[in-house]
């Protein structure tokens, strides 16, 4: 697929976008999973080409039954089941009775009329992990210029992910008590129809799952599958079949099991050949045992699997079009922003009035020569401010939208260096009062700066919810002190006397705009200027997928502090010059009427990538 559209297809690609592919991902990002979730590390191509003519097991509907289970007399849990749907006028024929004879508990009758209907995996759920939608992404396409490793992963991390957790239990639990009433009524001959006029039947019916839970199976596999095994799937997946055997209790839930198993292990990376093993034995002993809880949780196993292909499959094509999409990110990200601002959907005035401020500031102040980098460097000294204030900043400018992230965490690793260096100083001070004029080996001062940026980087410091003074400060006024037992050879226990003072000169110094912080800020903004905008200069000349590419090239070894200034200051360039390349143009050069580009205080360096355009 060529990714590098002419500007009609791009805009009108741009134009049909859906709005949700508009939002932060929670799917995507850094880190491990569980070893329970999906890795993505694997590509389908070689297991699915060296297995692509293996015979499926098919379903033999006419085997021996296996039937769902139910537990005779389930223990009660309240003498008052909750009354859900009380009060509904009239019965979808879709509803099911709830048997008075299974004596339901509370949780158990709650969950199936509130638990959700659909499983969390469906062909809708997994829609962004297509290849339109990752193309359309605005976030991944952003995040794919800064992180080579880039990749979906399941969202369970933080509130929204324990909340997924409990949704997904929830659902299955549900599932759990629906297969026990199927069971019921399939061994005592009874209708599992809702349709009745009794008033006390209409407050114990539900809403069925499994026949939703069959079609989103259905669906999922052949988004999964190629086309030609669509036709087993519909024949196996019959979900009017499927639902009709079960009520009269003869579905072969074990065939079915292993024909799944054999489906999937023809299609999918060999590493969720376990899994697929693991479904048909959780299955197999559910239907031995006669206990639901086991096939519910071989389904949900089933469904992990599904999710898992699908994660596989667009992790593999994020790495095979992440050049493409890295290198067409300036023109689509330009076309895609133009759309939104002419729909009115997308306003920019306060940036631009930002951008044109601090240029007629720098104008006023300044007597060097204007030249063609002069207009990008006034763009970094704004951000660069940003980053350094004392105070947290109420927002970034709008145009910064999809990269305030970064920015923030850039903040916060500035932030962190000039508390470190004023840790380090306050360090040296009282070794100094003490009269032990001590040389301070290499070694010590690395070591300081490792221990101390560690216990800094426990709290949030510069993000937006938290103040910028560290939260921990009495545990870095205890690691300072034990520096300075350490340095001048006393006891090993660290007294109040050594805390104390260096508590409090912390608090001092950390907690507010002292001059000592001034003096580091100002420090630093020299060396971050400097620093940036002799990374820019040499990144404007480079292509997008050449900048990402050198940012590689700084040390990783545990002695090299990552949030060092020369690699904030890299980032920092990065970031800026893929901004400046897409806003420059339209909105910090341009004149907002007629769209052209103001050349009277410098042109904007031509970007390498869109040569071609």
């Amino acid at each position: 697929m060529d990714l590098q559209k002419t500007k009609e297809a791009r805009r009108d690609t741009t134009a049909k976008q859906e709005e949700g592919s508009e939002r932060p991902l929670e799917a995507y990002g850094e880190g491990n999973h569980s070893k329970n979730s999906p890795k993505n590390d694997s590509s389908l191509d070689s297991h699915h080409d060296s297995q692509s003519n293996k015979d499926v097991e098919k379903l033999d509907t006419k085997c021996q039954p296996v039937r769902f289970p139910y537990v005779n007399e389930p223990p009660r849990t309240s003498s008052s089941p909750v009354q859900a749907n009380a009060g509904a006028s009239s019965l979808s024929p879709e509803t099911m009775k709830i048997p008075i004879e299974l004596d339901l508990g509370d949780i158990e009758y709650r969950l199936l009329m509130e638990a959700r209907e659909n499983p969390t995996v469906t062909k809708e759920t997994l829609r962004e992990l297509d290849l339109p939608c990752i193309i359309n992404n605005i976030n991944l396409r952003m995040d794919a210029n800064f992180d080579r490793d880039l990749h979906f992963k399941p969202a369970l991390d933080g509130e929204k992910g324990q909340l997924k957790r409990k949704e997904v239990d929830d659902y299955w639990d549900a599932m759990a008590t629906e297969i026990s009433i199927y069971e019921y009524n399939a061994c005592h001959g009874l209708d599992c129809s809702g349709d009745t006029q009794d008033d006390a039947d209409t407050r114990r019916t539900f809403v069925p799952r499994l026949p939703a839970m069959f079609k989103a199976l259905q669906d999922v596999l052949k988004t999964l599958v190629p086309e030609r095994d669509h036709p087993s799937v519909t024949q196996n997946i019959d979900v009017s079949l499927l639902m009709q055997q079960i009520r009269k209790g003869v579905l072969d839930m074990v065939g079915l099991a292993n024909w799944l198993a054999a489906l999937l292990k023809t299609h999918c990376a060999p590493m969720r050949d376990e899994w697929a093993d693991r479904m048909v034995k959780e299955i197999s002993l559910g239907s031995l045992s006669q206990n639901p809880r086991e096939i519910v949780n071989g389904l949900k196993t089933l469904f992990c699997i599904l999710e898992a292909m699908k994660l596989d499959v667009a992790n593999h094509q994020i790495r095979a079009f992440r050049v493409l999409l890295v290198e067409d990110s300036v023109p689509f990200l330009q076309e895609y922003f133009r759309t939104k601002i002419t729909r009115d959907d997308f306003q920019v005035e306060s940036a631009r009035s930002w951008y044109l401020a601090l240029r007629d500031q720098e104008l006023r102040n300044t007597d060097k020569t204007v030249d063609s980098f002069w207009p990008a460097s006034v763009l970094f000294q704004g951000i660069s401010e940003f980053l350094l204030q004392f105070d947290n900043p109420e927002a970034f400018p709008e145009t910064f939208i999809y990269d305030s992230e970064r920015l923030w965490k850039l903040r916060t690793s500035l932030q962190n260096l000039i508390n470190l260096e004023i840790s380090w100083y306050i360090f040296e001070t009282y070794i100094h009062v003490q009269k032990r004029y001590i040389s301070i080996s290499p070694e010590l001062y690395s070591t300081f700066r490792s221990r101390i940026w560690s216990l800094m980087e426990e709290n949030k410091d510069g993000c937006r919810e938290s103040p910028r003074c560290p939260k921990n400060i009495r545990y870095i006024a205890l690691e300072i002190a034990r520096f300075v037992c350490v340095t001048c050879n006393s006891d090993d226990v660290v007294s109040d006397e050594v805390i104390m003072p260096i508590e409090r000169n912390l608090e001092a110094q950390l907690s507010s705009s002292s001059d000592l912080f001034q003096y580091f800020q100002n420090s630093m903004r020299d060396k971050l200027l400097k620093d940036t905008l002799e990374f820019a200069r040499r990144y404007l000349n480079m292509s997008p997928l050449a900048i990402c590419e050198s940012q590689r090239n700084f040390p990783q070894s545990p002695s090299q502090l990552e949030c060092d200034a020369e690699r904030i200051a890299a980032k920092l360039a990065h970031i800026g010059v893929l901004h400046w390349r897409v806003w420059g143009p339209i909105l910090y050069l341009s004149d907002t009427a007629s769209g052209e580009v103001d050349t009277r205080q410098g042109s904007l360096i031509e970007d390498p990538s869109s040569s071609t355009e």
